[in-house]
């Protein structure tokens, strides 16, 4: 369904109201949403539509969904574990704050896997629910996937955004570390964790990448951006279908102007960035949830018991080396990147995986998140009625640029003449 910008004829209310209905309606099936706020959306619509134009924010009306582990004052934010159920903080998280305070519409709470790393939610593929819509962020993932919401927030620690949205065919951004705030946000690990956006298209992250950084800067590229292929640098084996619908999509892009350069990852990061994210991640969690987790283990999945004891395991001394470790990998890979030059690699070893089958590998994002550099997926081909995504990486800090390349390479992907 479409959207309401500042021009779209008729009043938020009608808009809302619209949106809801749809909701209510298609997540019958997919289960993206914990819960809505039909009450409070509505509320809201009616105070903006009361609004003279002069006070409108850049987002006026657009409705936007959060995912559980983001805080909303008064709703359910459950972290998608039984051990927080019923959980209602008092206030909004400042990324829900800055969208408020523009204009946006918060319609309900998405669902997020258990802790925001371990056991699935409820929520089911928008095209096919045999299949899953990715990782922690599929609440959000699916809700933009099936036209319930434009835009929704995410998180990721690993792959968390990029590879639902990668999934279910939409726009997925993980900024530059630290870009947005994770305040009022659940807490795995301070060294990995990042908020992000789920859109349906660039542009709608474009309108709210500067509204949730709190940073007006805009960037333009005046020459067409230098991209590098970077060929899978995992062990894991690429599914034959993605393989081809990027080999197709790079061939797209020479056809539009670009050039395209490779892009080979070292040796010794590509052997030990797994490891490194793992020692980064269990221990932070272990520190920080381990009391509550032991606490009721009944209520806590194997997976997220066996990090947990991967966590504990590790010496502070030897989380000292990974943090030194991390920061050596984050700078010399920010330095492969060039002035103008952006990283194109896959999003997803393979296209989404049936329910039965997981969340499928976090291999393709991991790297990014460990360098936080960065990150958009955009879908650039289907196989078999699934999407197919890449994933654009820029330098850090650079990430409004990262946005103007991935708007000229989206206008490539949906043939418009204006790159």
């Amino acid at each position: 369904m479409a959207f309401p910008t500042l021009s779209t004829p008729g009043s938020v209310q009608q808009h809302i109201a619209a949106a809801m209905a749809h909701v209510r309606e298609r997540d019958q099936a997919l289960h993206a949403f914990i819960e809505l706020d039909e009450p409070g959306a509505m509320q809201r619509a009616r105070a903006l539509d009361g609004l003279p134009q002069s006070g409108h924010g850049r987002l006026h009306g657009m409705p936007v969904a959060i995912k559980e582990v983001i805080d909303v004052a008064g709703r359910l934010c459950a972290w998608g574990s039984p051990l927080h159920a019923g959980r209602r903080p008092a206030d909004d998280a400042p990324l829900v704050r800055r969208l408020i305070d523009a204009g946006a519409v918060p319609i309900g709470i998405t669902a997020s896997t258990e802790y925001a790393l371990a056991a699935a939610a409820a929520t089911v593929h928008p095209r096919d629910a045999r299949r899953s819509p990715g990782a922690s962020s599929s609440g959000s993932a699916a809700a933009v996937g099936a036209g319930m919401v434009p835009v929704a927030l995410g998180t990721q620690t690993i792959g968390s955004i990029i590879r639902p949205a990668a999934y279910c065919g939409v726009v997925g951004f993980k900024p530059s570390y630290g870009r947005y705030p994770t305040d009022g946000m659940l807490c795995l690990s301070k060294q990995l964790d990042h908020a992000g956006v789920l859109a349906a298209s660039v542009a709608h992250v474009i309108a709210v990448d500067p509204i949730l950084a709190g940073d007006d800067r805009t960037a333009s590229i005046e020459q067409t951006p230098r991209l590098r292929v970077v060929r899978p640098w995992f062990e894991e084996t690429m599914a034959e279908a993605v393989s081809v619908a990027l080999d197709t999509f790079h061939e797209s892009l020479r056809r539009a102007g670009f050039g395209l350069d490779e892009l080979v990852i070292d040796a010794d990061v590509a052997a030990a960035e797994a490891a490194l994210t793992d020692t980064l991640l269990t221990f932070e969690l272990a520190r920080r949830h381990g009391a509550t987790l032991h606490g009721a283990p009944d209520k806590v999945s194997a997976e997220l018991r066996a990090m947990l004891a991967r966590g504990e395991a590790v010496s502070e001394s030897r989380f000292g080396e990974a943090v030194a470790q991390q920061a050596a990998f984050s700078g010399r890979l920010d330095a492969m990147l060039g002035p103008g030059e952006f990283a194109l690699a896959p999003a997803t070893v393979g296209l989404a995986p049936l329910l039965a089958e997981g969340s499928g590998s976090r291999a393709p994002q991991r790297l990014w998140t460990l360098a936080g550099m960065p990150a958009i997926t955009l879908p650039v081909g289907e196989h078999g009625g699934l999407p197919v995504g890449v994933q654009l990486i820029g330098r850090i800090g650079e990430d409004a640029a990262l946005l103007r390349a991935a708007a000229r390479i989206e206008a490539v992907v949906n043939g418009r003449a204006d790159v």
